[in-house]
């Protein structure tokens, strides 16, 4: 058997009650994160264009999108979901052994809500969790094996492309394909990935590309395969296997197959999810917590702050330093930028970056004050295979007392988790409503869904 089959047999075959019950209770926690992120981003400027975008690429369907009434072709509201749950940087993601992994909850949970405005039958909620079990399960699995050697990061690395793989499995479960069907999704998936983009971001050259993580356009591929292998379309069948496999398509030197099928159905990768406190980019979250923690235990407010000195890794300083962000996207990765905001006490999300945030004169000078300089140890850790995205913070008062903390893991990991409340809360913020009974095993259970899945309820409310 290729493992390609393997892997398409087991999300045929994957029963809600082969998943242990944690594992449950984290996979709701993304979907309720992911969830939250799109309706809190909804209103924002690059929302509206993806808006724009899936009635240009598929203005007639079945699908809705994030602030819309308007329905599109699966292919396009996936792309446009996809891109608006990311849109504050705030969304999941992988985290292994310290690696920082894509932002699967943006492309997955947008490829499930396609399909379920795409279905022609009532999904109930056990179906939905199934399948969003079975893509998480095998793209957390494949990201993980797939991880290039450090010196070939170096020279091409994509955050989320692999996502197409998972959101067609996603979509295709919730159809009810069978295992043919399914089996040449995947293949074309694999087809019509993106290729890795990461070290094209216009780094010096800002601003930063607008489809940055890849996640809209993994949705987008993800669908699409479903849906032409829906009309019959024939894509590879043996495409993550061998030399030549999916892994050689997108950029790496390496393979781990034992990471992909080794206590398959046992171990679960998705417990290897991560969620983010802060809406930005993960390689600043150590910098960020560190500054949030001087403060909480200093009191200092943000006009007392004389200098912000970070020492950090490499990257941080040469591509992250931008002191005049042109847009959201552009603060999210600047580093003096987001730690104006912490030094505010602006409240993460969407606050960050609203046009009086982005035009504060307090934020301008705080970032004025912010220096970053590479640290070798830290450094170190990020280069090679390990890629930590550590970073030290000094604070200097203006009466010239300095305090410093220091931070290795961003929080969020399985190795340094949030706390459930803190996910609720964040994910509250977004959907406006009490969301504790998305945690319910009983709902999930029963009839409750109907018709429309939980996703559904809360986007068309």
């Amino acid at each position: 058997m290729t493992l390609t089959r393997q892997l398409v047999q087991f999300a045929c075959q994957l029963k809600l009650q082969d998943i242990p019950a944690h594992t449950q209770r984290k996979l709701k926690l993304h979907i309720l994160d992911a969830v939250g992120c799109g309706w809190a981003a909804s209103s924002t400027l690059l929302a509206g264009q993806a808006r724009q975008a899936a009635s240009l690429l598929g203005g007639h369907g079945k699908a809705m999108v994030f602030g819309s009434s308007e329905r599109h072709a699966a292919p396009a509201a996936a792309f446009a979901n996809a891109m608006i749950i990311n849109a504050l940087d705030h969304d999941d993601g992988v985290e292994i052994n310290g690696k920082g992994l894509g932002h699967p909850g943006s492309s997955l949970i947008a490829a499930a809500m396609a399909a379920l405005d795409q279905a022609s039958h009532a999904v109930p909620g056990v179906e939905l969790l199934t399948a969003l079990a079975a893509g998480f399960e095998i793209n957390n699995r494949l990201i993980h094996a797939l991880q290039p050697s450090a010196g070939q990061f170096a020279k091409a690395y994509g955050v989320a492309q692999h996502q197409a793989i998972g959101a067609a499995i996603v979509y295709g479960v919730i159809a009810r394909f069978d295992e043919t069907t399914l089996h040449h999704a995947v293949g074309l998936a694999a087809t019509l990935t993106c290729v890795p983009s990461l070290h094209k971001y216009n780094w010096q050259a800002r601003p930063l590309v607008t489809l940055k993580d890849g996640v809209a356009s993994a949705a987008q591929a993800g669908v699409q395969a479903a849906c032409l292998a829906q009309l019959g379309f024939v894509g590879s069948v043996d495409v993550l296997d061998g030399e030549q496999a999916y892994w050689r398509m997108l950029g790496s030197d390496q393979f781990g197959t034992d990471q992909i099928n080794a206590d398959l159905g046992r171990h679960w990768f998705i417990d290897y999810g991560s969620f983010k406190r802060y809406p930005a980019c993960r390689w600043l979250a150590t910098a960020l917590e560190c500054m949030e923690s001087i403060l909480q235990e200093t009191g200092w407010q943000a006009e007392e702050i004389d200098d912000i000195r970070v020492e950090t890794f490499a990257r941080l300083v040469n591509d992250f330093m931008d002191m005049a962000p042109a847009n959201a996207t552009d603060a999210q990765f600047s580093l003096p930028y987001t730690l104006a905001a912490v030094a505010l006490r602006l409240p993460p999300g969407g606050a960050w970056y609203t046009d009086s945030a982005m035009s504060s004169p307090a934020l301008q000078t705080l970032m004025t004050k912010v220096h970053a300089v590479i640290d070798p140890e830290l450094e170190q850790r990020m280069s090679g295979a390990g890629r930590m995205p550590g970073a030290r913070v000094l604070v200097r008062h203006r009466c010239g007392t300095v305090v410093t903390r220091e931070q290795a893991v961003p929080i969020g990991s399985a190795a340094r988790p949030v706390a459930e409340a803190e996910i609720v809360a964040k994910a509250s913020q977004g959907i406006g409503r009490d969301v504790a009974a998305w945690l319910d095993d009983a709902m999930w259970q029963s009839d409750f869904l109907g018709a429309e899945s939980m996703v559904g309820r809360v986007r068309y409310s």
